[in-house]
């Protein structure tokens, strides 16, 4: 394979990246200058493009990954962890099966839909630190991305250290600053077709589930629970709804190679490409199988 990967003009210039090369001297210069080369990693590892393009990077260094942490709850995607497997098998990693239904569970008791994904993430940040100190690592990977708004706090940190946004730095940081962890971010400069460009340098093949996603014009997959209306109260049947209604969309939807999700309560159906035809498959799937 070629031995580097061109990024796009945008990461070039509003991220002062031009390439995989460049990317792979900043990570290590930084972790050198923390003393953190030869530490231990634990992954957060979704089975997704963009954490598994991470864990790639990190394993091309040479890094320390001594484990990789997926996380599972009763509505998560079964397919997300068979990927999420064969990608640590593959780089010979220990993985581990997280389950966070009952915290999932208690913490959403009453809130509302819009909240769901960041108390989500909440209790993954907290596990990992949990587990990240039971195996005695000192460095969090994940696959966070240049759409992330963790890039905020990340920039806010780099002014209070360097005085200064110093892009160099922004891979490898103490954010969010209340877990007293460092996190080691390989992809927070790289936009969404850079990401695309690692996965095929590094010859990752990513079963999809063929969802639409969380962020507009880019396809990234999360799980089902994403698609609770943004005003409704969350329920555990609501949960369940939503579960069971987009498995069986997203399952017609990858047979046909087209994306389909659904919100509720309020049934709205979001169909990738926007097609007629799609849009009254799903319809017609939905009623015959139950009846809205």
């Amino acid at each position: 394979m070629e031995n580097n990967v061109i990024f796009t003009q945008w990461t070039q210039i509003k991220r002062n990246l031009k390439d995989l090369n460049q990317l792979k001297k900043d990570i290590i210069k930084n972790f050198e200058e923390n003393n953190l080369k030869d530490k231990k990693i634990v992954s957060m590892l979704s089975g997704g493009k963009d954490s598994s393009t991470a864990l790639h990077i990190a394993k091309d260094l040479g890094l320390d990954v001594c484990l990789c942490v997926h996380f599972v709850h009763k509505w998560s995607w079964n397919l997300a962890k068979e990927q999420a497997k064969k990608i640590a098998d593959k780089l010979d990693i220990p993985i581990i099966f997280y389950d966070i239904t009952g915290d999932l569970k208690k913490r959403t008791k009453g809130a509302k839909g819009g909240s769901i994904c960041r108390i989500c993430k909440d209790i993954m940040k907290d596990k990992i630190i949990e587990i990240a100190k039971d195996e005695g690592a000192e460095i969090i990977l994940t696959g966070d991305t240049a759409l992330e708004k963790i890039s905020g706090p990340i920039f806010q940190h780099l002014r209070e250290t360097y005085g200064t946004e110093k892009f160099d730095k922004m891979e490898l940081t103490p954010v969010p600053k209340r877990y007293n962890k460092m996190f080691f971010r390989p992809l927070i400069r790289c936009g969404y077709d850079d990401v695309i460009k690692l996965k095929n340098y590094y010859g990752l093949n990513i079963e999809r589930i063929h969802e639409v996603g969380d962020k507009f014009g880019y396809w990234r997959e999360g799980c089902p629970l994403q698609y609770c209306d943004y005003d409704t109260t969350i329920t555990e049947e609501l949960l369940d709804n939503l579960y069971h209604y987009n498995k069986k969309i997203t399952e017609l939807a990858r047979k046909y190679r087209f994306r389909a999700s659904i919100k509720l309560p309020s049934k709205e159906l979001m169909i990738v490409p926007n097609k007629k035809e799609y849009v009254n498959m799903v319809k017609k799937y939905l009623y015959d199988l139950y009846k809205i």
